[in-house]
């Protein structure tokens, strides 16, 4: 049997990317749990279509069209929050109870599981971009009260319903909370010395004491950039002079990082 390829070996075949910046990004991914595609894109190594055909290449998985009306009678499959959770939305229903399912990460198995048991019905994963998806949940998907109270939701010794509202109460305040937490900060990864913190589209690269690598997109400014200084006081008074760039939510969290996490002096 042959040995599915990698997702940078599709792109190296493709030509779309050479083995070293392949290399690089898979240094910066060591011991985090982001996706490659999306450190390439955040890096300005690759664009968003060229990923796209690539792990559909990879996968096997088509991509979804998502520019389509969806037929309602799919779209009442799922309630809006579990679309949301796992960065889903149903697209149609085939004959022997199959379920089209546009997924941001149609290798997330636990989240088709989920799905699966959920509806009842063999889950046909499509790829889609996340932003695609999230516009298509906020104007398709409705939120009704039968959504928040579908018996599914529930473990089936669970009968009481004021039980039920209390957990689902605790756990929506959990889930919030983590939003919130993962708005602000982002994710932070470490492999050795080397440190990655992530957010906002902007990655910054800490190994030890030495080097401080600022990798990101701002918003007003054209294509993306890299950045190396040799403290934090650097990368404070680099994002001043160009603040004017930037998001106030990437300002404030470069500011964050430096102030709290990266060594100011030599």
């Amino acid at each position: 049997m042959l040995q599915k390829q990698t997702l940078g070996q599709i792109l190296i075949q493709k030509k779309l990317i050479s083995s070293e910046k392949i290399e690089t990004a898979l240094r910066i991914q060591t011991g985090g749990n982001r996706r490659l595609g999306q450190i390439l894109i955040q890096m300005g190594l690759i664009k968003d279509e060229e990923l796209f055909s690539a792990l559909s290449d990879q996968h096997g998985i088509p991509i979804a069209d998502l520019s389509c009306d969806i037929p309602r009678e799919a779209l009442k499959v799922l309630p809006r929050y579990l679309c949301k959770r796992y960065s889903v939305i149903p697209l149609s229903i085939e004959k022997n109870n199959v379920l089209n399912l546009a997924m941001v990460n149609p290798l997330d198995q636990a989240g088709r599981t989920d799905i699966e048991s959920f509806t009842g019905m063999a889950v046909k994963p499509f790829l889609a971009k996340e932003k695609a998806v999230s516009k298509a949940i906020h104007s398709s998907m409705p939120i009704t009260f039968n959504n928040l109270l579908h018996p599914l939701l529930y473990n089936r010794t669970l009968k009481i319903a004021s039980t039920i509202i209390l957990v689902l109460l605790i756990s929506l305040g959990v889930f919030v909370q983590r939003e919130i937490q993962l708005e602000k900060y982002g994710t932070i990864s470490e492999s050795g010395d080397l440190k990655v913190f992530s957010n906002h589209e902007m990655l910054i690269g800490v190994e030890g004491k030495g080097a401080i690598s600022l990798i990101g997109h701002g918003p007003y400014a054209k294509g993306f950039y890299s950045v190396v200084f040799e403290n934090g006081k650097e990368l404070l008074t680099f994002v001043d002079e160009k603040k004017e760039v930037l998001t106030k939510q990437q300002y404030e969290w470069i500011q964050w990082v430096a102030n709290k996490n990266l060594p100011l002096k030599k």
